[in-house]
């Protein structure tokens, strides 16, 4: 499999800087959607997000988007609604109805197992046994947590809430592996299908804004904050460092980073809102860590293409 900047040290630290990134910029979409969404309405604080996003990265290419193609449109329109829309919506949604931000990261980490299920296409792609097992430790982690955050102070919000998350996870699931399957075969960069990809997501959420009849200006300091916190953090790094991942890792490998956006999430919460950790959670974390552990440190049986 080819790796950043080879199989140097230095290329090796940069692909662990990257995954990193990864973590801190998705974790971070949940803290946003907490700063926000309760405040200003869950579709019109994307539409604003996304209406940035768009203006930003329309500016920055200029007459580069007079060479955009139908297939290119068509292609990134499916990332686009399933990765940002669709994902996006769910999650905001829950957040919006009470769902904790710490809560909603750990349900959408059940991508990995959807991902490693559904990861069939190429002998590449595959999941092996080890992997598979340290998914499911992964998993079992991730169920540790929900169960100690739900029985001290989760049982207030809809069953609703907690399902809309996991069609989040699903439609990411199916973005990362139709992008992974697509990506060799397209050389367009990363800015320009995040702008395709956003200006359709902008489109179907002035849709959703105006049939909710929720569409408003924002005024609150709180609200702004997060829109720009969106805009950058989550938006800019998550997107690009997500593709950036696609291209030099598999996909199972990809999803099993989701597993540290749960804990990150928690903590990042706890000390911005004051969400409160129990004491079952630190458990959950170690075993997150350990299921990672395993994915990352044995290889599937079948060499990977370089």
């Amino acid at each position: 499999m080819t790796t950043l900047g080879g199989t140097s040290t230095g290329g090796y630290l940069k692909l662990l800087l990257l995954q990193g990134v990864f973590v801190m910029s998705w974790s971070s979409g949940f803290i946003g959607a907490k700063l926000g969404a309760q405040s200003a309405g869950a579709f019109n604080l994307l539409f604003w997000r996304f209406l940035l996003v768009s203006v930003c990265l329309g500016l920055f290419l200029n007459v580069r988007l007079l060479r955009v193609s139908w297939a290119q449109i068509r292609h990134h329109a499916v990332v686009g609604f399933l990765s940002q829309f669709l994902y996006l919506s769910c999650v905001y949604v829950a957040i919006q109805n009470g769902l904790p931000p710490g809560i909603a990261a750990i349900i959408a980490a059940l991508q990995p197992l959807m991902t490693a299920a559904l990861s069939t296409g190429r002998a590449s792609e595959r999941s092996g046994g080890w992997q598979w097992l340290g998914l499911l430790i992964g998993f079992v982690g991730v169920s540790i947590v929900i169960a100690g955050q739900y029985g001290g102070s989760g049982r207030s919000v809809g069953l609703v809430m907690y399902l809309l998350p996991l069609v989040s996870a699903l439609g990411l699931t199916l973005a990362t592996l139709y992008e992974r399957h697509s990506v060799q075969n397209r050389d367009a960069g990363l800015v320009l299908p995040l702008f395709i990809q956003s200006l359709l997501t902008l489109i179907g959420f002035t849709a959703a804004v105006l049939y909710t009849d929720t569409l408003s200006i924002p005024h609150d300091p709180e609200v702004l904050i997060s829109i720009v916190w969106l805009t950058v953090f989550s938006t800019f790094i998550a997107y690009l460092s997500l593709w950036m991942l696609l291209r030099v890792m598999t996909a199972t490998h990809v999803a099993a980073l989701v597993y540290l956006e749960p804990p990150v999430t928690l903590v990042w919460a706890a000390l911005m809102f004051g969400d409160v950790i129990q004491a079952s959670t630190y458990a959950g974390i170690a075993v997150v860590v350990a299921g990672l552990l395993l994915v990352r440190l044995k290889r599937p049986t079948v060499a990977c293409a370089s």
